[in-house]
């Protein structure tokens, strides 16, 4: 165990040597105005992990008016630093620049190692993971459907009303930290380890979606680890294939914060799995079989893939299914899209959209986004055409 003197040191090591720099950093708005629903950026940056952290921390200060919250309990938060050191050393590293951001000394108690954009209300998601053997041009592909509700933070918590969606600032972020994994991918709820869904370097895609029809769920909890929004980033930023990622995953310390997630991962090869924490703590591992893999917000360890009830996420897994089980040879790019236009919430539902609709190919690493721009109070859709964008080189 790492003693809180040494991890201490760790941060108060800025004050005797020299930062690292950001080498490129861009950021322009792509699509949305203050009168649309959202507003997305996108941002390229690299450089060392603690550049990376410092200007995250300096953009979620800046732009996003993030106020950092103080470790609730002191001794899960000095098991958390001891855990990212050892096991975690990008988050880190980021964590020392957003320490330096905010000014904060070395023995602080503040959270660090989060630059939340309040993660408060569970999403409901449909994901497919399409193994190149199955598609026309031989690439892996994931397409992905984020639903969530329009409304704002004060809103979705009944503490009040009005204010802006609480994703209402979504960013797509190029990240190329030095020595590290590349990575595309989107951000929403919390600017530093946070990612909702994303590609690396070496073509590993991963996506979180709500458990929400597990029979087994908890929430609230404070811990150490990886949060349900974490875990995302820790896959792009630790796993150069899903082999590795299932090995890293099969025993990390997990909590959820407020409701459980699980995931699907999948790599450039068509090795795709989706992962599971139990209420139990236990782990699960589901191998896709080198075969289309969905998922949705029903637990797959706990119902299955076959005889299931209805239900929201059970209709939407069935209807997939059905896309799927409809094709006679090999999908298409514009097929693998399409597919997922079954499930999307309807423009009639105001108060929910598929907030965007993600379709990767993990050869290029690269991903087409449609983003929603219509507000609550709107009786009619309006979206973004497909935005384009290529991890470089």
């Amino acid at each position: 165990m790492i003693s809180r003197l040494s991890l201490l040191s760790g941060f108060a090591a800025l004050a005797a040597c020299s930062f690292g720099q950001v080498t490129q950093f861009s950021e322009n708005k792509v699509a949305g105005t203050p009168q649309d629903l959202m507003i997305v950026r996108h941002i390229v940056i690299r450089g060392d992990n603690e550049a990376i952290g410092k200007k995250l921390a300096e953009i979620a200060r800046d732009e996003q008016r993030v106020v950092l919250t103080k470790a609730p309990n002191p001794a899960v938060w000095d098991k958390q630093l001891d855990w990212l050191k050892s096991n975690y050393p990008e988050r880190y590293e980021r964590a020392l620049g957003v320490r330096e951001a905010y000014g904060l000394a070395a023995d602080t108690q503040m959270d660090v190692t989060s630059l939340g954009v309040d993660l408060s209300f569970r999403p409901a998601c449909s994901v497919v993971f399409y193994p190149g053997s199955f598609v026309t041009n031989g690439h892996a592909m994931f397409s992905r459907n984020y639903d969530f509700p329009k409304a704002s933070y004060a809103e979705l918590t009944r503490r009040g009303t009005g204010g802006r969606s609480m994703t209402g600032d979504p960013y797509v972020i190029e990240m190329h930290p030095k020595g590290g994994l590349a990575s595309l991918y989107t951000c929403a709820y919390d600017m530093e380890g946070g990612a909702i869904d994303g590609v690396n370097s070496k073509g590993v895609c991963v996506a979180l979606l709500a458990d929400d029809m597990s029979k087994t769920r908890t929430r609230g909890t404070v811990g150490f680890g990886l949060s349900e929004v974490d875990l995302p980033r820790f896959v792009l930023d630790r796993c150069a294939n899903a082999k590795e990622a299932r090995e890293r995953l099969k025993d990390v310390p997990y909590f959820a914060t407020f409701t459980p997630c699980h995931y699907i991962i999948g790599d450039a090869s068509g090795d795709s799995f989706i992962f599971e924490v139990g209420a139990d703590g236990k782990h699960y591992i589901i191998d896709g079989g080198g075969k289309p893999q969905i998922v949705t917000n029903h637990s797959i360890a706990e119902y299955g893939t076959t005889n299931l009830p209805s239900g929201n996420s059970f209709d939407r897994y069935k209807m997939l299914q059905a896309e799927l089980d409809a094709k006679k040879g090999k999908f298409t790019p514009v097929e693998v899209k399409e597919n997922n236009f079954c499930v999307a919430v309807p423009a009639s539902v105001q108060v929910a959209a598929t907030l965007w609709h993600a379709v990767y190919d993990l050869k290029d690493r690269s991903v087409i986004i449609s983003f929603c721009l219509s507000r609550a109070d709107e009786d009619k859709e309006r979206r973004t055409p497909y935005l384009s964008f290529k991890l470089s080189s």
